[in-house]
């Protein structure tokens, strides 16, 4: 087998990992390591204008990351991306759920009033072909609460996925993500 032919069976075979996670509208302060990322979020920062880290797969795919946030107005979420005019983000905060679905650049935001905690949370990804499902639970629920099964335009190769953080906020506030685990699926 010659290199490049090796370079790309192995490409498409290896397990999405934090190193795979890329910066769009990287926060002024962060810290990332191979097992978790800690960052500032500015004030007034909404998807996908915030930070949002994602990573590119082929593969159809189940991902848990583990998020959270601190501050009223402070959320993170995860987001299914396409385009900046094609993506999904469903995020929580202590007091509500969000979901963006922006198709074709055209926008519906939905927000949910939600009391919470900042206890972490949870996040569900899966994808299999263009059907793209987001859920959440919280520490000591073991059932997934799926908020929903998405579909968006030009996804049937490749899809970037991964975390997002906003802030509605007029101060700087706190967020991180860990626990990441990435299962491809067959």
């Amino acid at each position: 087998m010659d290199k490049m032919t090796q370079l790309s069976y192995t490409a498409h075979m290896r397990k999405i990992t934090m190193r795979d996670f890329r910066w769009m509208g990287k926060p002024q302060s962060w810290e990332k390591d191979y097992r978790s990322v800690s960052l500032t979020v500015e004030p007034q920062m909404q998807l996908p204008e915030g930070p949002l880290l994602l990573a590119v797969t082929d593969d159809d795919f189940s991902c848990n990351m583990t998020l959270s946030s601190d501050g009223n107005g402070v959320f993170s979420g995860v987001c299914f991306y396409h385009l900046d005019t094609d993506f999904i983000g469903v995020g929580m905060s202590a007091e509500s759920l969000e979901v963006h679905v922006v198709i074709g650049g055209y926008r519906n935001y939905c927000r949910i009033p939600h009391i919470a905690d900042n206890t972490p949370v949870t996040w569900r990804m899966n994808r299999r072909g263009s059907q793209l499902s987001i859920g959440y639970s919280r520490q000591g629920e073991s059932p997934v609460n799926w908020v929903g099964t998405f579909t968006l335009p030009g996804v049937e190769r490749s899809i970037s996925f991964g975390p997002y953080f906003a802030n509605e906020g007029n101060e700087e506030a706190k967020a991180s993500m860990s626990a990441l685990d990435y299962r491809k699926e067959t």
